[in-house]
């Protein structure tokens, strides 16, 4: 079980009953038991904030000034994990931590890894972690789109589907080309008409990506040129020019520096340096010149690079808001202006490439979907033979794959319709090809088989579900599995069976499950028991994981009301059996 992604702790501070706890989890099945009443519950409901659950106020310990929960999961490693990850620009994780703050006023805060975020992203990063089946509402397993995955996970069909992806694209954006209005000879001519206007304005402008910033750094130099020059040749005077220029002061420097040296060789490097300088300072100089030579008053330069610029901005008004834009908009021009131009052999070969891309994701959607036929009669049997062993012998489970047609729903809101040049049937085609799978179930003899997101009792939900993962425990993604009202309505030997099918699904998965029953308790690799204790009138709910001897302890006690060597013994051999 060493490879099993899971919840590995949680802490939990002024929730409900509990002040101040820290609860660390097994890989494998773990069991909360306790009194009726003592707050089984409340482990799951501080989980149900880390998942994206709305925080209620009376979820404040009384008298406290805030509640939190933090949660710490190890990183789901599946593709739309990581997909989902990248496209939140989230930093690369070793460990996703998260934490739950929330105030007597209502208010609460989310916190991911120590950056806050929505409760929007907890919920979608909660249903790549844990799936809990029972009271509360993370059952992902009952959305089509999910049986649908979990159908292609259990019959290896992932890559089969992912290939479809990319030819549904292509052909919904060539159909959309096919499907756009399409316009009379008149309104045709009159757009050839405007578009050739304003293609040869374009055109007729001879624009450069990057003349604009040109012109606007030219400008300032024609606009002030006279001045610029006279700042230049003083300042080319004042360095070189004039008697006693700084250059000429330098040479009389220099011929110090060389009487120096004869006495003093050691001002050598010095001189090295007065030298750099004044050929540093000479091409200041000799570049200074050439600049003001170049500042000569020019109007007939000014007045074109103005007309330049207020052209570049008529241009940018009417085709875009740079000069790169308008450029684009040109090439769209000429594009536009070609289809029209051609418009009888454009829709030609238009049809020829929707025929051609139809034709090939079809074969892959057929190849799909008589894969997934034959995997949901597989699926369909194995599950119906775990339910037989839970104690619904009569159930009859089903994986059902239609092929999604006009009289059914769309696959997805970009499902198109459409109608093979070969006459077949229209279908209703998605990225993830054209089937639709739904689970259904009827529970006893004479009962119409309905949807499994139809099932009423809390208990007969988990027991499907169970059945569920214990097939697909190989093929489900998510780390973590949570089970509350497994036990509803069970005893004796099914309650054997139950367990057992948690235990052997924790070999996959790890396992949370609130449960009354000792035989389910006796199978778990960490057993939590949960109890409530008032010291000076204040109730607190404890929870401590169980030793071995605690362990027969909580195990008698819930064979029985009272500890008693007799139930002491059964809970020994119970657990003996189940280790």
């Amino acid at each position: 079980m060493g490879g099993i992604l899971m919840l590995r702790e949680m802490g939990i501070k002024n929730f409900v009953l509990i002040e101040d706890m820290r609860l660390e989890f097994d890989q494998g099945l773990n069991v909360l038991t306790g009194e009726t009443g003592a707050g089984k519950t409340i482990v799951l409901d501080a989980l149900g904030l880390l998942l994206g659950d709305r925080f209620k106020s009376e979820q404040v310990r009384q008298g406290a000034e805030k509640s939190s929960v933090d949660g710490t999961f190890d990183v789901p490693k599946n593709r739309e994990f990581q997909a989902w990850w990248k496209n939140h620009d989230f930093e690369k994780p070793e460990e996703l931590l998260i934490r739950r703050e929330g105030f007597p006023d209502g208010r609460s805060k989310a916190y991911l890894n120590d950056q806050p975020v929505t409760l929007a992203t907890l919920q979608e990063l909660g249903a790549f972690l844990v799936d809990v089946h029972g009271q509360n509402e993370h059952q992902q397993i009952l959305k089509s789109s999910v049986q649908l995955a979990l159908l292609d996970r259990f019959a290896g069909l992932e890559e089969k589907r992912e290939a479809v992806a990319p030819l549904y694209q292509a052909w919904k954006n060539l159909t959309e080309q096919q499907n756009a209005k399409t316009i009379s000879e008149e309104e045709r001519l009159q757009r050839m008409d405007v578009y050739r206007f304003q293609l040869e304005e374009i055109e007729k402008a001879k624009l450069v990506s990057g003349e604009e910033e040109d012109l606007q750094t030219r400008l300032p130099e024609l606009k002030n040129a006279e001045k610029l020059q006279s700042l230049a040749n003083a300042a080319y005077g004042a360095l070189y020019q004039d008697d006693g220029s700084s250059l000429e002061r330098l040479g009389q420097v220099e011929k110090a520096f060389e009487a120096l040296r004869n006495l003093a060789p050691s001002i050598e490097p010095l001189a090295q340096e007065l030298s750099e300088a004044k050929t540093r300072l000479e091409d200041v100089a000799h570049s200074l010149h050439a600049m003001a030579e170049r500042w000569q008053a020019d109007p007939a330069g000014l007045e074109a690079n103005l007309a330049r610029l207020d052209l570049l901005s008529r241009l940018k008004k009417k085709y875009g808001s740079t000069v790169e834009a308008v450029l684009a908009q040109g090439g769209h021009l000429r594009s536009e202006l070609n289809r029209l131009e051609n418009a009888e052999l454009y829709r030609q070969d238009l049809e020829k490439q929707v025929a051609k891309a139809e034709e090939e994701l079809l074969k892959a959607c057929l190849d799909l979907s008589a894969k997934r036929k034959k995997a949901a009669k597989a699926l369909g049997g194995a599950v119906q033979g775990e339910l037989a062993d839970l104690g619904l012998k009569q159930a009859i489970f089903q994986c059902q794959v239609n092929v999604a047609s006009p009289g059914l729903p769309a696959p997805s809101p970009s499902g198109r319709r459409t109608a093979s040049a070969r006459g077949e049937a229209e279908y209703l085609f998605s990225s993830t090809g054209f089937d639709q799978v739904v689970f259904e179930w009827a529970p006893n003899p004479g009962e119409g088989i309905q949807p499994l997101k139809a099932i009423a009792s809390g208990g007969e939900m988990s027991r499907v579900m169970l059945a569920l993962k214990s097939v697909l425990a190989g093929a489900d993604a998510l780390p973590s599995l949570v089970f509350d009202e497994i036990d509803a309505g069970i005893g004796g030997l099914m309650a054997q069976a139950v367990g057992k099918k948690l235990r052997r699904l924790a070999g996959h998965h790890q396992v949370l499950c609130v449960s009354h029953l000792p035989q389910i308790a006796s199978c778990a690799s960490a057993h939590f028991q949960v109890s409530k204790r008032t010291v000076k009138s204040r109730t607190f709910a404890v929870i401590l994981r169980l030793d071995p001897a605690e362990r027969i302890d909580e195990l008698a006690r819930l064979l029985g009301s009272d500890v008693t060597p007799t139930s002491v013994q059964h809970a020994k051999e119970l657990l003996s059996q189940n280790q």
